[in-house]
C-alpha cells in the first residue's frame, strides 16, 4: 500500500516552475495555515496556482493517473475514476516555519507527494509511516503514493527548505466501497 518511483516523474525545470509560482502567489496572499483542521501544512492549494494547475491536469492524466493503476490497479474496482479531491503545494521552513507534521492519516483513497526541490537544498524530511517506523526520502520530481489511511506524517527538517506537492485522490462513484478499503487498510 506504499510505494515510491525509482525515477522522476516532473523534470527538474517543472518543479521549479511550481516551486516559483508558489512563492511568487504566496509573496501577495501569504501560505494558509488552517486549511486542514487538526493536521495543518504551511500551504497553497492547486485553486490558487493557475499555471500549476494547468500543467497538472495533463500531468495527472499522462502520468500520475497511470502510474497509480498500475500501483493500486488490484485494490481498485474501476481505476478509471480516480479523481483528485484536493491538492497543494506545502513549504515546510527551519528557520522559522513549519518544520514538521505530526502523524495522520488523510482522507481519501490515495494520497501522492511529489519533492519539488532538491534534498540538498535542506536536512532532514521525508514522509514517516508507522507501518516502516521510517522516513521514505525521495529525490526532486519523485512521487511517493500509499493508501490514505496508512499513518504518515511529514518528518522534520533541522535546516533549509523543503517543497512537496501533496494530492488526494479518490475513486469517483465509489464511495461506500471506498470507506471499506480505507477501514481494511486502517487495521491492518
Amino acid at each position: 500500500m506504499l510505494h515510491k518511483t525509482k525515477f522522476p516523474i516532473f523534470t527538474k525545470e517543472e518543479c521549479e516552475r511550481i516551486v516559483n509560482e508558489a512563492e511568487d502567489i504566496a509573496s501577495k496572499i501569504e501560505w494558509t495555515k488552517n486549511r486542514h483542521g487538526n493536521f495543518p501544512t504551511t500551504d497553497l492549494p492547486l485553486v490558487e496556482l493557475p499555471e500549476t494547475m494547468r500543467f497538472l491536469r495533463l500531468a495527472l492524466v499522462e502520468r500520475i493517473y497511470p502510474m497509480l493503476k498500475v500501483q493500486f490497479g488490484e485494490y481498485l474496482p474501476d481505476p478509471s475514476k480516480l479523481r483528485l479531491a484536493d491538492g497543494f503545494v506545502v513549504k515546510y521552513d527551519a528557520a522559522g516555519g513549519q518544520k514538521e507534521l505530526k502523524p495522520h492519516r488523510d482522507g481519501s483513497v490515495v494520497s501522492f507527494n511529489i519533492a519539488l526541490n532538491s534534498a540538498d537544498d535542506f536536512e532532514g524530511g521525508g514522509t514517516w509511516f508507522a507501518s516502516l517506523d521510517d522516513a521514505v526520502k525521495i529525490n526532486q520530481g519523485e512521487i511517493v503514493s500509499h493508501s490514505s489511511a496508512l499513518l504518515h506524517g511529514g518528518h522534520g527538517i533541522t535546516t533549509g527548505k523543503r517543497y512537496i506537492l501533496v494530492g488526494f485522490v479518490i475513486l469517483e462513484g465509489y464511495d461506500s466501497w471506498s470507506m471499506r478499503f480505507y477501514n481494511q487498510v486502517r487495521n491492518l
